[in-house]
Protein backbone atom coordinates (compact mmCIF):
# COMPACT_ATOMS: atom_id res chain seq x y z
CA UNK A 1 0.00 0.00 0.00
CA UNK A 2 2.82 2.39 0.92
CA UNK A 3 4.62 1.70 -2.39
CA UNK A 4 1.43 2.39 -4.29
CA UNK A 5 1.04 5.79 -2.58
CA UNK A 6 4.62 6.74 -3.43
CA UNK A 7 4.11 5.87 -7.08
CA UNK A 8 0.95 7.97 -7.17
CA UNK A 9 2.77 10.94 -5.62
CA UNK A 10 5.55 10.70 -8.17
CA UNK A 11 2.99 10.50 -10.95
CA UNK A 12 1.25 13.65 -9.68
CA UNK A 13 4.54 15.52 -9.53
CA UNK A 14 5.34 14.65 -13.12
CA UNK A 15 2.13 16.31 -14.33
CA UNK A 16 2.76 19.63 -12.52
CA UNK A 17 3.54 22.75 -14.50
CA UNK A 18 7.04 24.18 -14.52
CA UNK A 19 7.03 26.16 -11.28
CA UNK A 20 9.97 28.30 -12.38
CA UNK A 21 7.37 30.62 -13.89
CA UNK A 22 6.59 31.71 -10.31
CA UNK A 23 10.12 33.05 -9.84
CA UNK A 24 8.84 36.49 -10.66
CA UNK A 25 12.13 38.41 -10.23
CA UNK A 26 14.59 35.83 -11.51
CA UNK A 27 14.94 37.36 -14.97
CA UNK A 28 15.01 40.99 -13.85
CA UNK A 29 18.13 42.51 -15.43
CA UNK A 30 20.13 45.70 -15.39
CA UNK A 31 19.90 47.25 -18.88
CA UNK A 32 22.82 46.54 -21.24
CA UNK A 33 25.84 48.85 -21.12
CA UNK A 34 24.61 50.62 -17.97
CA UNK A 35 27.37 50.98 -15.34
CA UNK A 36 26.32 50.03 -11.83
CA UNK A 37 27.67 49.66 -8.31
CA UNK A 38 26.99 46.73 -6.03
CA UNK A 39 27.00 48.14 -2.51
CA UNK A 40 27.50 45.60 0.26
CA UNK A 41 26.77 46.61 3.84
CA UNK A 42 27.84 44.58 6.84
CA UNK A 43 24.94 43.26 8.93
CA UNK A 44 25.18 43.98 12.67
CA UNK A 45 28.86 44.81 12.41
CA UNK A 46 28.80 46.73 15.68
CA UNK A 47 27.84 43.54 17.52
CA UNK A 48 30.41 41.55 15.53
CA UNK A 49 33.16 44.03 16.37
CA UNK A 50 32.32 43.60 20.07
CA UNK A 51 32.51 39.83 19.80
CA UNK A 52 35.94 39.82 18.19
CA UNK A 53 37.31 42.58 20.41
CA UNK A 54 38.40 45.19 17.88
CA UNK A 55 40.10 48.42 18.83
CA UNK A 56 37.79 51.44 18.94
CA UNK A 57 36.97 53.55 17.02
CA UNK A 58 38.96 51.90 14.20
CA UNK A 59 40.86 48.66 13.99
CA UNK A 60 43.36 47.91 11.23
CA UNK A 61 42.76 44.17 11.49
CA UNK A 62 39.04 44.69 10.95
CA UNK A 63 39.81 46.90 7.96
CA UNK A 64 42.02 44.11 6.59
CA UNK A 65 39.07 41.70 6.87
CA UNK A 66 36.91 44.10 4.86
CA UNK A 67 39.67 44.56 2.31
CA UNK A 68 40.19 40.80 2.00
CA UNK A 69 36.47 40.40 1.26
CA UNK A 70 36.70 43.20 -1.30
CA UNK A 71 39.72 41.60 -2.97
CA UNK A 72 37.83 38.29 -3.11
CA UNK A 73 34.93 40.05 -4.86
CA UNK A 74 37.42 41.70 -7.22
CA UNK A 75 39.05 38.38 -8.11
CA UNK A 76 35.79 36.50 -8.37
CA UNK A 77 33.73 38.91 -10.46
CA UNK A 78 36.18 41.30 -12.18
CA UNK A 79 34.67 44.73 -11.42
CA UNK A 80 36.46 47.85 -12.60
CA UNK A 81 37.27 48.84 -9.01
CA UNK A 82 36.17 48.20 -5.43
CA UNK A 83 35.92 50.93 -2.80
CA UNK A 84 35.92 50.04 0.90
CA UNK A 85 34.75 52.56 3.51
CA UNK A 86 33.33 52.20 7.03
CA UNK A 87 31.56 48.82 6.96
CA UNK A 88 30.65 48.79 3.28
CA UNK A 89 32.10 47.51 0.01
CA UNK A 90 31.27 49.21 -3.31
CA UNK A 91 32.06 47.25 -6.48
CA UNK A 92 31.79 49.07 -9.80
CA UNK A 93 30.83 47.11 -12.90
CA UNK A 94 31.59 49.22 -15.94
CA UNK A 95 33.00 47.21 -18.84
CA UNK A 96 31.76 43.76 -17.89
CA UNK A 97 29.03 42.39 -15.61
CA UNK A 98 28.40 38.87 -14.21
CA UNK A 99 25.36 36.61 -14.51
CA UNK A 100 24.02 38.29 -17.65
CA UNK A 101 23.17 41.31 -15.45
CA UNK A 102 20.50 39.34 -13.56
CA UNK A 103 19.78 41.30 -10.39
CA UNK A 104 18.80 38.38 -8.13
CA UNK A 105 21.98 36.49 -9.05
CA UNK A 106 24.25 39.51 -8.62
CA UNK A 107 22.82 40.53 -5.26
CA UNK A 108 22.66 37.07 -3.72
CA UNK A 109 25.90 35.53 -4.95
CA UNK A 110 28.19 38.53 -4.48
CA UNK A 111 26.83 39.16 -0.98
CA UNK A 112 27.33 35.50 -0.09
CA UNK A 113 30.82 35.53 -1.59
CA UNK A 114 31.85 38.59 0.43
CA UNK A 115 30.30 37.17 3.61
CA UNK A 116 32.27 33.93 3.43
CA UNK A 117 35.53 35.72 2.55
CA UNK A 118 35.09 38.13 5.46
CA UNK A 119 34.30 35.27 7.87
CA UNK A 120 37.46 33.42 6.83
CA UNK A 121 39.53 36.56 7.36
CA UNK A 122 38.06 37.06 10.84
CA UNK A 123 39.05 33.50 11.65
CA UNK A 124 42.57 34.06 10.34
CA UNK A 125 43.21 37.48 11.93
CA UNK A 126 41.13 37.40 15.13
CA UNK A 127 40.92 33.62 15.67
CA UNK A 128 37.15 33.88 16.00
CA UNK A 129 34.77 31.57 14.16
CA UNK A 130 31.74 33.74 13.34
CA UNK A 131 28.98 33.70 10.76
CA UNK A 132 29.04 37.12 9.08
CA UNK A 133 26.59 38.50 6.54
CA UNK A 134 26.44 41.37 4.06
CA UNK A 135 23.32 42.68 2.42
CA UNK A 136 23.51 43.87 -1.16
CA UNK A 137 21.89 46.48 -3.36
CA UNK A 138 22.46 47.69 -6.89
CA UNK A 139 22.96 51.38 -7.66
CA UNK A 140 22.76 52.18 -11.36
CA UNK A 141 25.07 54.91 -12.56
CA UNK A 142 26.58 56.41 -15.67
CA UNK A 143 30.17 56.90 -16.75
CA UNK A 144 29.91 60.58 -15.87
CA UNK A 145 28.49 59.95 -12.40
CA UNK A 146 31.08 57.43 -11.20
CA UNK A 147 33.37 60.06 -9.57
CA UNK A 148 30.32 61.69 -7.98
CA UNK A 149 29.17 58.40 -6.47
CA UNK A 150 32.63 57.63 -5.06
CA UNK A 151 32.90 61.17 -3.64
CA UNK A 152 29.50 60.71 -1.99
CA UNK A 153 30.51 57.45 -0.31
CA UNK A 154 33.84 58.96 0.73
CA UNK A 155 32.06 61.93 2.30
CA UNK A 156 29.83 59.49 4.20
CA UNK A 157 32.97 57.68 5.39
CA UNK A 158 34.37 61.00 6.65
CA UNK A 159 31.17 61.71 8.59
CA UNK A 160 31.20 58.23 10.11
CA UNK A 161 34.89 58.70 10.99
CA UNK A 162 34.19 61.96 12.87
CA UNK A 163 31.17 60.58 14.71
CA UNK A 164 33.00 57.38 15.66
CA UNK A 165 35.94 59.25 17.17
CA UNK A 166 33.66 61.56 19.14
CA UNK A 167 31.40 58.72 20.32
CA UNK A 168 34.26 56.57 21.55
CA UNK A 169 35.97 59.49 23.22
CA UNK A 170 32.86 59.94 25.35
CA UNK A 171 32.49 56.21 25.94
CA UNK A 172 36.10 55.89 27.10
CA UNK A 173 35.49 58.80 29.47
CA UNK A 174 32.72 56.86 31.16
CA UNK A 175 29.59 57.91 29.27
CA UNK A 176 26.97 55.24 28.67
CA UNK A 177 26.05 54.51 25.02
CA UNK A 178 22.72 56.34 25.16
CA UNK A 179 24.25 59.35 26.93
CA UNK A 180 27.16 59.56 24.46
CA UNK A 181 24.73 59.44 21.50
CA UNK A 182 22.55 62.11 23.11
CA UNK A 183 25.53 64.43 23.69
CA UNK A 184 26.56 64.18 20.03
CA UNK A 185 23.11 64.53 18.52
CA UNK A 186 22.90 67.56 16.25
CA UNK A 187 26.56 68.59 16.57
CA UNK A 188 28.13 70.02 13.42
CA UNK A 189 31.46 68.88 12.01
CA UNK A 190 33.25 71.93 13.44
CA UNK A 191 31.86 71.19 16.90
CA UNK A 192 32.98 67.56 16.72
CA UNK A 193 36.46 68.73 15.70
CA UNK A 194 36.59 71.15 18.63
CA UNK A 195 35.41 68.51 21.11
CA UNK A 196 38.08 66.06 19.99
CA UNK A 197 40.83 68.67 19.67
CA UNK A 198 40.34 69.66 23.33
CA UNK A 199 41.25 66.06 24.18
CA UNK A 200 44.30 65.88 21.93
CA UNK A 201 42.73 64.29 18.85
CA UNK A 202 43.18 66.00 15.48
CA UNK A 203 40.77 64.42 13.00
CA UNK A 204 42.80 65.72 10.06
CA UNK A 205 45.80 63.66 11.21
CA UNK A 206 44.21 60.25 11.67
CA UNK A 207 45.28 57.51 9.20
CA UNK A 208 44.05 58.22 5.67
CA UNK A 209 42.27 54.86 5.34
CA UNK A 210 40.07 55.76 8.31
CA UNK A 211 39.09 59.12 6.81
CA UNK A 212 38.97 58.29 3.10
CA UNK A 213 38.63 54.54 2.71
CA UNK A 214 40.55 52.01 0.64
CA UNK A 215 40.48 51.57 -3.14
CA UNK A 216 41.20 48.27 -4.89
CA UNK A 217 42.00 48.10 -8.58
CA UNK A 218 44.35 46.58 -11.15
CA UNK A 219 47.50 48.57 -11.93
CA UNK A 220 49.72 47.89 -14.96
CA UNK A 221 53.36 46.91 -14.58
CA UNK A 222 56.13 45.84 -16.95
CA UNK A 223 57.37 42.27 -17.03
CA UNK A 224 60.17 40.58 -18.98
CA UNK A 225 59.01 37.49 -20.87
CA UNK A 226 61.97 36.05 -22.75
CA UNK A 227 63.38 38.90 -24.79
CA UNK A 228 60.18 40.90 -24.71
CA UNK A 229 58.78 43.37 -22.22
CA UNK A 230 55.04 42.94 -21.77
CA UNK A 231 52.46 44.77 -19.70
CA UNK A 232 50.61 42.89 -17.01
CA UNK A 233 48.24 44.02 -14.25
CA UNK A 234 48.31 43.27 -10.56
CA UNK A 235 45.81 44.01 -7.82
CA UNK A 236 46.62 47.17 -5.92
CA UNK A 237 45.29 48.11 -2.46
CA UNK A 238 45.49 51.87 -2.00
CA UNK A 239 45.25 52.76 1.72
CA UNK A 240 46.38 56.37 1.22
CA UNK A 241 43.72 57.92 -0.98
CA UNK A 242 43.28 61.57 -1.92
CA UNK A 243 39.88 63.18 -1.72
CA UNK A 244 37.90 61.93 -4.71
CA UNK A 245 36.46 65.43 -5.09
CA UNK A 246 39.96 66.91 -5.58
CA UNK A 247 41.86 67.14 -8.87
CA UNK A 248 44.23 64.45 -7.65
CA UNK A 249 41.34 62.20 -6.71
CA UNK A 250 39.54 62.73 -10.01
CA UNK A 251 42.75 61.94 -11.90
CA UNK A 252 43.22 58.73 -9.89
CA UNK A 253 39.69 57.57 -10.68
CA UNK A 254 40.17 58.22 -14.39
CA UNK A 255 43.48 56.30 -14.41
CA UNK A 256 41.91 53.35 -12.61
CA UNK A 257 39.00 53.24 -15.05
CA UNK A 258 41.43 53.39 -17.96
CA UNK A 259 43.48 50.54 -16.49
CA UNK A 260 40.29 48.51 -16.04
CA UNK A 261 39.45 48.48 -19.74
CA UNK A 262 39.51 44.91 -21.07
CA UNK A 263 42.25 43.74 -23.44
CA UNK A 264 44.39 46.78 -22.85
CA UNK A 265 48.07 46.11 -22.35
CA UNK A 266 47.76 42.42 -21.72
Amino acid sequence: MRRKKLVMCESNLSTNHDLSEHEIFSQLQIPPDVPFFVRLDGRRFQAISEKIGVEKPFDEGFAKCLTAAAVAVFQGFQPALVYVASDEINALFLYTAPFRRRIEKIDSIIAGFASSAFSLSVLEIFKKNLAVAFDSRIVVSSSENIPEYLSWRQLEAWRNHNNAYAYWLLRKRGRKPSKAAEMLRGLKTEELHELLFRHGINLAQTPAWQRRGILIYRKPYQKHVGKQVVTRKRIQENWDLPLFSSKEGQALIQRVLEWAKPNKGG
